[in-house]
């Protein structure tokens, strides 16, 4: 579909170009009209260069009146993974970590989530990566989105506002609300970074194996400080055949992204609205080529024929 940006500028080919093509009237004040000669060239070469200059001026005002295809629709294909981050935010993230140099460096829990999640958001090429956080409550920070940077500040940012208490049944099930609505690719990692113990109702619990095993959800626990005795969210782990990762200090925790990057991607194939294909350099080309072309006949050819 071609539409035209400034279609106004249409009016001015309406109104000047007739005044090309109109029949002038001649006088030719001579006293002996016998004198000249009779053949005065090929009439088709005498009308040649007007027919190119009325050409030139249209191609030229369709040029300003911008014609631009519409809909113009890529499809794009890439190896890619669906990545949700989610991040604990409830107040125990405030405080230190365990290890005796992060306690000794003061780092905080959130801060140290922050650092790894920043380095593995920054390896990432094509994968698409979506942000969570919660508390009491479940909040979608930004969706599943190609554009690192602006997840990589969304993450910084963190750390400055904390939710209450730890309610782990609500991100479970925002992140497979949000990966049925926005997910593209078939390799979907679910990376959940908490401190916190909380029990999850056994019927839920159930629901959140069922459900993440049918999504073919990869999920990894990054358990900061936590045990292999942290109860309900382990038997979601070992439910769906996902990976439990104790952590205590930095290093194990840039470490265990590390072993998440090694999950092997899939083909994704997106599609790609454009805002439209300008078409007036063609135009404008056109003009030009006309333009010479008028140029270089009228100072040969249209010499010897008209």
């Amino acid at each position: 579909m071609i539409r035209l940006a400034n279609p106004s500028f249409l009016l001015i080919g309406v109104i000047f170009l007739p005044l090309l093509f109109k029949r002038k009237t001649a006088f030719l004040g001579y006293s002996h009209l016998p004198l000249l000669e009779a053949d005065g060239g090929s009439s088709f070469f005498q009308y040649l260069p007007q027919l190119f200059f009325a050409i030139m001026i249209a191609l030229l005002i369709l040029g300003l009146a911008r014609p631009q295809w519409q809909r113009v629709v890529q499809h794009e294909r890439f190896l890619a993974r669906d990545i949700l981050l989610v991040v604990d935010l409830s107040h125990s993230m405030e405080d230190n970590m365990a290890s005796a140099l992060d306690v000794k460096n003061g780092s905080r829990k959130i801060d140290v989530a922050k650092k790894a999640a920043l380095q593995f958001i920054q390896k990432r090429k094509n994968d698409r990566i979506g942000l969570l956080v919660f508390g009491d409550e479940t909040f979608g920070s930004w969706p599943l989105t190609r554009d690192h940077r602006l997840i990589s500040k969304k993450v910084t940012r963190l750390g400055s506002n904390f939710y209450g208490g730890t309610n782990l049944l609500q991100p479970f099930m925002k992140a497979m609300e949000h990966f049925r609505e926005m997910g593209q690719s078939t390799s979907r990692l679910l990376v959940f970074l908490s401190d916190g113990e909380a029990t999850i109702p056994a019927i839920m619990k159930q629901t959140i194996v069922t459900e993440m095993k049918k999504m073919d959800i990869h999920l990894y626990l990054l358990g900061i400080n936590l045990t292999e005795k942290s109860g309900d969210i382990l038997e979601i782990v070992e439910g769906v055949q996902g990976r439990f990762i104790p952590t205590e200090s930095e290093g194990e925790l840039s470490s265990a992204f590390d072993e998440i990057d090694r999950l092997e991607a899939n083909t994704v194939e997106i599609e790609v609205q454009g805002k439209g294909q300008e078409l007036y350099p063609i135009a404008l080309i056109l003009a030009l080529c006309i333009l010479f072309s008028w140029t270089l006949l009228r100072s040969t050819l249209f010499i010897e024929l008209c």
